[in-house]
């Protein structure tokens, strides 16, 4: 299976594609580029007149190409010995990415820091229907030059689900191909848990019981990855995006358990895509995906 990268003309796509190709190189996976056409309302992409390549169209559409050559020829270099496949399709971002996703090993795009106003009026952002509809993990990376500690780090988001439980799988496999350090994290919400008569130090060990447990297959897999837990408090994305603030990248599930247990519900993977400085990857749940 491929990693794929959606492919467009902005600052944002070309980092999205720095990330992709990297990850293909480590992988050892073809990389494949996706640019999709977005036909504006009432525009013919196939005209039937006596000279179709003189038209709008045809321009429209040599553009497109001429993304995708200048896409590949990025990769070229960054990557000289890298398989790259580049495909043009006809359709929204959107809904052409999560298509090619069906067949993919990771979907990944870059997308802008989005500031307090922008989230709060950005009408369904590319990321968020990428995470809500796409049927592998999907990737959003934020910053072209993201600061990561050394060794590098990779950090998982930890509640006991079973989309919890994907997302550990994922986490290990991606620590041990780009050779990071692994850090699980458990989110509390210490005042709900003192209104049934926890104390600080119960919840500290109890956490700790059930990160172990979260990761003791996956320990014996990849021995060669060096596991740590830590326990925060507070609200889930605020502490999982300062945890993983310089981290390569931020593992979480895109559901999760509700109720005052609850830390990878939707709301909060959608809220990290604002929030999180490093690459986030979403993995969807195995037991299927919401229909497009």
């Amino acid at each position: 299976m491929p990693v794929v990268a959606g492919v467009s003309q902005s600052d944002a796509s070309r980092t999205g594609l720095a990330w992709a190709s990297d990850e293909a190189a480590l992988r050892q996976l073809p990389l494949r580029l996706v640019h999709a056409l977005e036909w504006p309302p009432g525009a013919d992409p196939d005209p039937h007149v006596p000279h179709p390549e003189r038209t709008w169209s045809a321009h429209f559409r040599s553009g497109g190409e001429a993304v995708l050559r200048e896409a590949v020829e990025f990769v070229h270099a960054r990557h000289p010995g890298l398989e790259v496949e580049a495909r043009s399709a006809d359709g929204p971002r959107a809904r052409v990415l999560v298509e090619q996703g069906a067949e993919a090993a990771l979907l990944v795009v870059g997308a802008k820091r989005l500031n307090l106003a922008e989230q709060l009026f950005t009408v369904s952002p590319l990321g968020v229907t990428l995470t809500a509809h796409a049927g592998c993990p999907v990737v959003v990376a934020r910053e072209p030059e993201h600061a990561v500690g050394e060794p590098p780090l990779v950090v998982v988001g930890v509640d006991g689900s079973a989309n919890s439980r994907d997302a550990m799988a994922f986490a290990f496999e991606e620590a041990a191909v780009s050779g990071a350090r692994l850090r699980a994290i458990m989110v509390r919400y210490l005042h709900r848990e003192r209104a049934v008569g926890g104390e600080q130090a119960d919840v500290e060990n109890r956490s700790r019981i059930e990160l172990s447990e979260a990761t003791a297959g996956w320990r014996e897999k990849y021995p060669e990855v060096e596991v740590d837990y830590r326990v925060r408090y507070g609200h889930p994305a605020r502490a999982l995006a300062h945890t993983a603030a310089n981290a390569r990248c931020l593992v979480v599930g895109s559901r999760g358990l509700g109720g005052f247990r609850g830390m990878l519900l939707g709301s909060v993977s959608h809220v990290l895509l604002h929030q999180a400085t490093c690459p986030l990857i979403v993995v969807p749940p195995r037991e299927g995906i919401a229909a497009y």
